[in-house]
């Protein structure tokens, strides 16, 4: 059930992922040697060194000071006790951490990690706090943070893959100004490599930008299951004063259609709407 769930929720993630496989089976010709990388590399990013590795890149630390520990503990305890009653599999050592920053942000990493910004704890309420950690169990308990890191997992390779053919590029110009072929047939040389590159260039672009939207139509979709589990712990209404306050701070400029087509996280005002309609369906 919870295989199942996972899928469905993560259904596009899981399938642009077998997309980086297929982009890496063509270009090694082995699909053994390509499913070890990408095994070894899965299991080792889903292990605890995994886990440890992503909050060293997230450059994220444990609540230190009696200050932190006093206010925060109780507030993510009582959040996760509860959350644990709508889904009894979450992970025991979930932990908080805090990210030393200003601005205000949350998100959750890995299988086992929250992290929220020095500028979430200085702006919300402990009860917006608790809506806010809420919807974070609701991205780990969906399993969206799994099927994110996978993506991250096929893009790292597909970089690499990226990286090889515009060196190799590079290699073949050198070549080119070296050996210097004159005439008609050093022109048609040294035009077809450009024009290699410049089409090699597009299809990343394209592939990069079809990526970038596609992957954001389904982390939309996940933030919104992600409120809808905070709703049903009972944290709805915290969330919704949160979300609140976010718009009041959020500045929104005039995006363009391609900047809103990547957006990862539906409009506020929309989440705010669906939240109270929720709420206001149990009342």
């Amino acid at each position: 059930m919870r295989a199942f769930r996972f899928i469905a929720s993560n259904l596009i993630y899981i399938i642009w992922f077998a997309i980086y496989i297929l982009i890496a089976r063509a270009i090694l010709g082995d699909f053994i040697q390509v499913a070890i990388i990408y095994g070894v590399t899965i299991s080792f990013a889903l292990s605890t060194p995994g886990e440890m590795l992503l909050r060293i890149l997230e450059n994220c630390r444990e609540p230190a000071t009696e200050e932190e520990t006093s206010y925060l503990t109780p507030i993510f305890e009582e959040v996760l006790e509860s959350a644990k009653e709508v889904d009894f599999k979450l992970d025991d050592e979930i932990e908080l951490l805090i990210k030393d920053v200003m601005y205000v942000d949350s998100f959750a990493v890995g299988k086992k990690t929250i992290v929220i910004t020095k500028g979430a704890i200085s702006t919300f309420t402990a009860d917006e706090l608790k809506g806010i950690i809420a919807r974070e169990l609701g991205n780990l308990s969906t399993g969206h943070t799994k099927a994110k890191l996978l993506t991250r997992i096929g893009n790292f390779f597909f970089t690499i893959i990226v990286w090889f053919f515009k060196l190799l590029w590079d290699i073949l110009l050198f070549i080119n100004n070296v050996v210097a072929i004159r005439g008609i047939k050093g022109i048609i040389i040294t035009a077809l490599i450009y024009i290699a590159r410049f089409a090699f260039d597009v299809s990343v672009f394209i592939f990069i930008t079809v990526s970038e939207i596609v992957l954001a139509m389904n982390s939309r979709a996940n933030e919104s299951r992600a409120d809808k589990f905070a709703h049903g712990m009972g944290y709805g209404r915290e969330l919704i004063s949160a979300l609140y306050l976010l718009q009041k701070i959020s500045i929104t400029g005039d995006a363009t259609l391609l900047e809103r087509a990547k957006t990862t996280h539906p409009h506020i005002a929309f989440r705010i709407r669906d939240l109270e309609l929720l709420e206001n369906m149990d009342t």
